[in-house]
């Protein structure tokens, strides 16, 4: 059977030409990655494969999930009220592959809450071949107000930021966020497959040191040092790595610790996942139940009314799931030194670090 790359949350409502679009997008996303780039010490990414290429049976996945709310407004506010009113002021401020929408109502009640964690270019690609989807999908997940005219430029290609989808008050169908994509998400994993060593030999093991050195993300986000770090301990254990098929982001899981619901009502009965099946949804959304008596800003979290986004997406997990096979096969490539890292003159380099737990370990040749 020829391998495909198949739709974030086991979708299916791409035709036939737009999933093989989505293929060859998501190809060129292991194929670009498995080069590494030509800087000082970026190391070897042997341990990072390409699922198209072939899948051993002794492979296993594994999910790897962190927290929703963008890390960097939490470090750098001072109480919870700054960071989460900062978080709704721009969804290019949610970075952790996670964004959201608040409606609300004309007095600023919040009514509902929606989360996505959808690719923007997985909606390009079903845009070319089957524009009349997307804006169906407009229409039934953000408003029935929705236009064609609103989703295209002049030349008619489609605008991942357009009217209804470009700010956290009027809509989100998909995250727009800079770093928020699967392929940034499979580079990340590319450059967390190398093994790096200290100059005594021992390995590099915490997930700020390994970021930081390898330079594969953002060292304050929740998301990429988690990512690398879990990355790097299958590759050091001599795994060769990658993303499970389908590629995606999806929800782990939403906690409703510390919620007061009015009228008795269960949290659970006021979440819905939208898009997405089988522990692959990439859209959630927080509303009041059919008939309810009240609306979500009446609930309360830790004795605090939902009044923002933040408030719900300090309890969401999103997650990747990897994927290993050849388990404990890989030659150990150990790159001494950090991305950036001056080369010292006439040393010949550092001697190479011992292999873990008996695993054959190469020297590095430079690139």
């Amino acid at each position: 059977m020829v391998f495909k790359f198949t739709a974030p949350g086991s979708l299916t409502e791409m035709n036939a030409d737009a999933a093989a679009d989505w293929h060859t997008e998501v190809n060129g996303y292991f194929k670009g990655s498995r080069n590494p780039p030509e800087t000082t010490f970026a190391g070897s990414r042997n341990q990072f494969f390409n699922p198209a290429d072939g899948i051993e049976a002794d492979a296993v996945e594994k999910e790897i999930g962190w927290t929703a709310f963008p890390r960097p407004l939490t470090i750098s506010s001072a109480t919870d009220d700054e960071r989460w009113n900062l978080a709704e002021e721009s969804r290019f401020e949610q970075v952790e592959y996670c964004e959201w929408s608040t409606t609300r109502d004309a007095n600023g009640k919040v009514l509902k809450i929606t989360f996505t964690c959808e690719d923007r270019n997985y909606f390009c690609a079903l845009f070319r071949r089957q524009p009349e989807v997307v804006l169906a999908l407009y229409r039934e997940h953000v408003s029935p107000d929705v236009q064609m005219s609103d989703l295209v430029d002049g030349l008619g290609n489609y605008k991942p930021v357009n009217r209804w989808n470009a700010n956290s008050s009027d809509g989100a169908m998909h995250m727009i966020g800079g770093p928020n994509t699967i392929g940034a998400a499979v580079e990340l994993v590319a450059g967390a497959c190398v093994v790096r060593s200290n100059p005594d030999g021992t390995l590099k093991t915490g997930a700020r040191e390994l970021i930081i050195c390898g330079n594969y993300g953002a060292r304050e986000r929740h998301s990429d040092p988690t990512i690398g770090a879990e990355v790097n301990k299958l590759a050091r254990a001599g795994h060769f790595v990658a993303l499970a098929n389908p590629p995606q982001l999806a929800f782990e899981s939403i906690s409703f610790a510390g919620w007061d619901v009015p009228d008795g009502v269960a949290p659970e009965d006021c979440w819905t996942y939208t898009r997405g099946s089988g522990g692959r949804a990439v859209r959630g959304v927080l509303e009041a139940p059919e008939g309810a008596s009240f609306v979500v800003g009446d609930i309360e979290i830790n004795g605090k009314a939902i009044r923002f986004g933040g408030q719900v997406a300090d309890g969401i997990r999103i997650k990747v799931t990897g994927l290993a096979h050849m388990l404990g096969q890989a030659t150990i490539e150990a790159e001494i030194g950090c991305i950036g890292d001056p080369v010292v003159s006439g040393t010949g380099g550092a001697t190479p670090a011992p292999a873990p737990e008996g695993r054959p370990l190469n020297r590095f040749r430079r690139i």
